[in-house]
């Protein structure tokens, strides 16, 4: 029996090209590319407004109750010092080619948006910190294919000593910050979602130009990386 064409795409909200987009609108256009691949349609040409637009999205860490091995603080108030370390949650590794999509890649790295329901960047109250299950994973990623130069690829990680006073130490974790211009995958898409072991999975392509690590208080970089993303500053 053959198989049915995908159905067309419902119409997705169209965002003026000089718009910035950030956590909310990454997260939206997500799980509108969730509805569309559970529904079967294809949903390529309603993409197509997202190729090259800019980013700036935040993911909160270091909040009491959420843990992520990949990123971290500490703050040694004897010495007064601010230790952050922040790792890419994909590894420039292989890409396992049970994923179609990442059959045209050998290497990549990504951060996961953690706490999809939370629109903005932010710590959770304890009654929602705990929240894990039926969630979907949206993960902002650079792919990478062989041919591609490895000087331009963003690094997995990134350090930082910090000497910082008692009284400017963070309150409310701090935002990891990711910048750049969305990507198309090998599929047209920039945005690609499947079924995975239990929610759904999104990869949001991207060419990240900028890391930043930002006191959400103060609204301040506490270390920035840009492309070729070299030391902190």
């Amino acid at each position: 029996m053959r198989e049915a064409p995908p159905k067309p795409s419902r119409p997705q909200p169209t965002v003026r090209f000089e718009q910035e987009l950030d956590r909310e609108d990454i997260i939206l256009r997500a799980l509108h590319a969730i509805t569309s691949a559970a529904l079967g349609e294809d949903d390529r040409t309603a993409q197509a407004q997202l190729k090259g637009r800019k980013f700036a999205v935040r993911m909160r860490f270091g909040c009491p109750g959420l843990t992520n091995p990949a990123r971290s603080l500490n703050y040694d108030g004897k010495e007064q010092v601010l230790r952050v370390s922040v790792q890419s949650d994909l590894t420039d590794q292989p890409l396992p080619a049970s994923d179609l999509i990442r059959q045209k890649y050998e290497g990549a790295v990504g951060f996961i948006l953690g706490q999809p329901w939370l629109l903005t960047a932010g710590c959770p109250s304890p009654a929602f910190a705990g929240m894990s299950g039926g969630q979907p994973t949206i993960i902002l990623a650079q792919l990478f294919t062989a041919e591609e130069s490895r000087a331009q690829r963003p690094g997995a990680k990134y350090q930082l000593t910090k000497a910082v006073k008692p009284e400017q130490a963070p309150q409310h974790g701090l935002d990891l910050v990711v910048s750049g211009r969305l990507a198309e995958l090998a599929d047209g898409r920039p945005i690609h979602c499947a079924a995975a072991d239990g929610a759904p999975a999104c990869i949001v392509a991207a060419k990240i130009d900028r890391v930043a690590v930002v006191d959400p208080d103060s609204d301040e970089a506490i270390g920035e990386w840009s492309l070729g993303l070299g030391p902190a500053r």
